[in-house]
C-alpha cells in the first residue's frame, strides 16, 4: 500500500469499506465497516458452503471447514495465542 495522507476528519468516506481498502484509513470508524464487510463475506462463503484456501490453515477453518487437519491446525494456533497471553500479562501477586 502507498503512503498516503490521512483523511481529513470530515471526509465523508470515513466510515466506508473503501476508506479502509482503497484509502487506507485506519479509524475506528473504517475499520468497524472493514470488519462488517469481512463478517458478512465470511458468512456468504460458510452459507455456500466454499472452503477458503488450504486445508491446514485458519483461512480454511475460518471459512468453516472442520476437517481434523483444520481443527488441529486451529487449535494448534488457538494453545500458541493463549500461551503468549499468559506470558504477556501479569502474574497474580503483582496486580
Amino acid at each position: 500500500m502507498q503512503d498516503r495522507p490521512p483523511l481529513p476528519p470530515d471526509d465523508p468516506r470515513h466510515g466506508t469499506t473503501n476508506g479502509y481498502g482503497n484509502l487506507g484509513c485506519r479509524c475506528d470508524r473504517c475499520r468497524a465497516a472493514n470488519r462488517e464487510q469481512h463478517r458478512e463475506y465470511l458468512r456468504r462463503v460458510r452459507e455456500q458452503g466454499r472452503v477458503l484456501g488450504r486445508h491446514g490453515t485458519r483461512t480454511a477453518y475460518d471459512s468453516g471447514c472442520r476437517c481434523e487437519e483444520c481443527r488441529e491446525a486451529h487449535n494448534r494456533r488457538s494453545r500458541e495465542y493463549k500461551r503468549k497471553r499468559r506470558r504477556s500479562s501479569p502474574e497474580e501477586g503483582e496486580r
